[in-house]
């Protein structure tokens, strides 16, 4: 299959790389591979490999600062696709019945008074709390739907919201559009990126390995951030992630998974006086700091000024679930709560309808969703390539710190990924790349961060001479201390 057929995926690599303010003839270093697609009304499966393109083509970037062109860029379609699948890891076992699976139970919809549908996420025992408090329940599956009945969906939708949950009401793409939070989100630049006083910096990108020697402060949640800081580490960062002794997410997933291949784990509790402090000495020693807490959780904690003036020269990246403008700028979100608000869910319940002999009616785990239910993508889109992009962006500030001097702070948000997808409108179906895929595999056996033996899928993305990987399995939550390594 001929690159050019790929026209979707460029248009992606086009506008993410635009936002990223890289130089046009850059995209020519990239060729797409692979034919078929994700079944989906959207191009799911093009959105992949931009994002995965995106980060490839900014390491190369990278690179061309020591001189010469920056080397190419290959992605492969078909693999870019198996790499958002869900659990997030492109390990399997050897024993196929040892395959890690996602609980679903509490990542679910209910209908409302008015027939609408309301879309939580619950998975974390901390929002679960919120929402039984607000309905005056039991946290009990039944008893919220029974309750969640009994009201229209904006009411419970705004109740549940104002109590802290994570939850959104399916709307359709031109209610979204409509919508001032849609509108805000459709004013905003794909990566907004706002750059500080030049300070002196020696690093320099090492061949081979670009990101040997730099520190990124790892302050994420679930997937979108856990993947850029992944990526960054297979491309030779030190990645050092902290977390709050019980949060929610080591609590759920402080066991390990691949989400952390190549990342330190530590305990760290910034509400403390203490914790604060060895927070900003970590990060006067830091390069890069990505975060993506609930909105203004971070500030609250440590106000921007002050971790601008204990690292210049830091670059910052941050994510939001709405974006950075408009009324729902501070809502918390994930990325099936933005596909219900934005109109995705919406249009791919339609589409799946309109032939559900042939167009499988599967959600984002993978599992057979009944016809009188919503539809999701296919995969988590919106989280998977929005963290490619932070990744993207946070190389982009590498090499602006490398030629000027100068620290950067950008910001994305899931809202207007999804905002892209939908700009580009249907798509005509190809063959189906079905998931999980079986192949092509790396040439040799890792063993897992818990002792098991996988097989990892290749990268998606290939760059000359430049290799990814990373140098460590995952680690459980609280298995390293909160510094940095004696040689980083």
């Amino acid at each position: 299959m001929n690159d050019s057929d790929h026209a979707a995926a460029r248009g992606f690599l086009s506008e993410i790389w635009d936002s990223l303010g890289g130089e046009k003839e850059a995209l020519d270093r990239v060729r797409f591979e692979g034919h078929g697609a994700l079944r989906s009304p959207f191009a799911v499966t093009d959105l992949a490999a931009a994002s995965f393109a995106a980060a490839g083509l900014a390491l190369s970037d990278l690179l061309a600062t020591g001189g010469g062109g920056g080397p190419r860029v290959r992605v492969d379609r078909i693999l870019a696709s198996g790499w958002f699948d869900l659990p997030v890891g492109p390990s399997q076992p050897l024993d196929p019945s040892a395959r890690q699976h996602v609980s679903h139970t509490w990542m679910c919809e209910f209908q409302t008074a008015d027939d609408r549908w309301l879309r939580m996420q619950a998975t974390f025992p901390t929002l679960r709390s919120r929402i039984a408090r607000a309905l005056g329940t039991r946290e009990d599956r039944g008893e919220f739907e029974s309750e969640i009945r009994k009201h229209p969906a904006e009411d419970v939708e705004r109740l549940l919201v104002d109590a802290g949950a994570a939850v959104a009401v399916s709307r359709s793409v031109e209610e979204w559009r409509r919508h001032a939070q849609g509108r805000a989100v459709a004013t905003e630049p794909i990566v907004h990126t706002d750059t500080g006083e030049a300070v002196g910096d020696t690093w320099k990108p090492t061949p081979g390995r670009p990101l040997a020697g730099i520190r990124v402060l790892d302050l994420t949640r679930v997937i979108s951030g856990p993947m850029a800081t992944r990526f960054l580490a297979a491309a030779g960062a030190e990645v050092l992630r902290l977390d709050r002794p019980g949060s929610d997410e080591s609590s759920v997933f402080g066991r390990g998974s691949d989400i952390m291949l190549g990342k330190r784990w530590a305990f760290l509790d910034l509400r403390t006086e203490d914790g604060r402090d060895r927070f900003l000495k970590l990060l006067s020693q830091a390069d890069v700091l990505v975060h993506g807490y609930r909105p203004g959780g971070l500030d609250s904690l440590v106000a921007p000024e002050v971790r601008a003036a204990a690292r210049p020269g830091l670059v910052e990246v941050a994510l939001n679930a709405y974006g950075w403008t408009g009324p729902w700028k501070d809502r918390r979100g994930f990325d099936t709560l933005v596909q219900f608000s934005s109109g995705l869910a919406d249009a791919t319940t339609a589409w799946a309808l309109a032939d559900p002999a042939n167009r499988t009616p599967i959600n984002a785990l993978g599992r057979l969703v009944g016809a009188d239910r919503p539809r999701h993508l296919p995969v988590e889109a919106l989280d998977f390539a929005t963290g490619y992009q932070i990744a993207a962006a946070a190389i982009r500030g590498l090499t602006h710190r490398v030629r000027t001097g100068e620290g950067s702070v950008s910001r994305l948000s899931l809202a207007r990924t999804a905002a892209m997808l939908i700009s580009a409108g249907h798509v005509a179906e190809e063959p189906e790349i079905r998931l999980p895929l079986d192949g092509p595999y790396e040439d040799r056996i890792f063993v897992s961060g818990d002792g098991r033996p996988v097989k990892r899928l290749r990268f998606p993305v290939a760059i000359e001479e430049t290799p990814l990987f990373w140098e460590r399995p995952f680690e459980a939550a609280g298995s390293s201390a909160p510094r940095w390594s004696a040689s980083g």
